[in-house]
């Protein structure tokens, strides 16, 4: 939520995962290929299997959801060192791992975008899934930062029976901390955003992790949650309120924190709290995805 200068932006992305294991570069990758083509601009997927994958044996495939930024920022970012070694590692499971990109928020004016963008990439997936080796049953969503309540209506809203699992990683639950995140600043005579959008209850409530829970009717996906103790505090108060409702409708839920962990942890801490996190997710997605 924090803005980054382009230097900043450039150096993170360069940094990969870490943790790692030897294997992992021998993963084969498709790339480029184009789910969609929305006001003229081709959104890209790549495709990330195990070396040895024959497209006649489905395997269950992880589709990673980025977080918010401009657009020119994001029309790379499946190309950065996280989402990279994130696709290789998926690999080693035996799993595919799908990297895309979608459009911004544009200062959440383009919400309707972001979520339309989202679910043409799953459909995309599931009717592709015969040419590209994937169980189009048998998907997690592993969403990020400010891309999580795109991840989360797009696992929770009417359950979609092929999303097997989502996770989450320091992961907004709503967009109203974000809003106020993003347009608090004009208070302070800001006149470089543009005027805030208006966010109706419904548009609010469809972007909220709380009330897709609680209109699930119990009906859910596993769910692992990752939290990164040093980040945003109005991030972490939408998270914590979310684990909490979560808890109290008895979910499955599994919920691991980095006291000392920042925002971006397994790209920017290399601890062992980092690394432990990372393989708990691992040990996760074997446990929900193996058929």
């Amino acid at each position: 939520m924090a803005h980054l200068e382009e230097t900043e932006l450039q150096q993170i992305n360069e940094k990969r995962l870490v943790y790692a294991l030897p294997t992992m570069r021998k993963a084969r990758v498709q790339k480029n290929l184009c789910y969609k083509t929305v006001e003229d601009i081709d959104l890209l997927l790549d495709i990330y299997t195990p070396p040895d994958h024959q497209t006649t044996t489905p395997l269950p495939a992880v589709i990673f959801l980025h977080g918010d930024g401009p657009d020119d920022y994001l029309k790379t970012i499946k190309d950065s060192g996280q989402f990279v070694s994130w696709g290789q590692l998926i690999t080693t499971l035996g799993f595919i791992a799908v990297t895309a990109h979608h459009r911004g928020t544009a200062g959440l004016h383009n919400i309707a975008g972001v979520a339309n963008d989202i679910d043409d990439l799953i459909t995309y997936v599931r009717e592709h899934s015969r040419a590209t080796g994937i169980d189009a049953d048998n998907l997690c969503l592993w969403t990020f930062s400010a891309g999580a309540p795109f991840g989360f209506r797009a696992a929770l809203h009417e359950t979609p029976p092929f999303i097997r699992s989502l996770i989450s990683y320091y992961g907004l639950t709503e967009l109203a901390p974000y809003y106020h995140g993003i347009y608090d600043a004009q208070a302070d005579n800001d006149d470089t955003l543009s005027p805030p959008p208006y966010l109706t209850e419904s548009e609010l409530a469809e972007f909220s992790a709380i009330e897709l829970l609680q209109r699930s009717m119990g009906n859910i996906p596993p769910l692992f949650i990752a939290r990164a103790g040093l980040d945003n505090a109005r991030l972490n108060q939408s998270l914590d309120r979310f684990v909490a409702a979560a808890l109290a409708e008895n979910a499955p839920v599994t919920i691991m924190n980095h006291p000392d962990g920042q925002h971006g942890f397994d790209i920017l801490d290399n601890n062992a709290r980092s690394i432990e996190i990372i393989r708990a997710t691992l040990e996760f997605l074997q446990e929900h995805l193996v058929q």
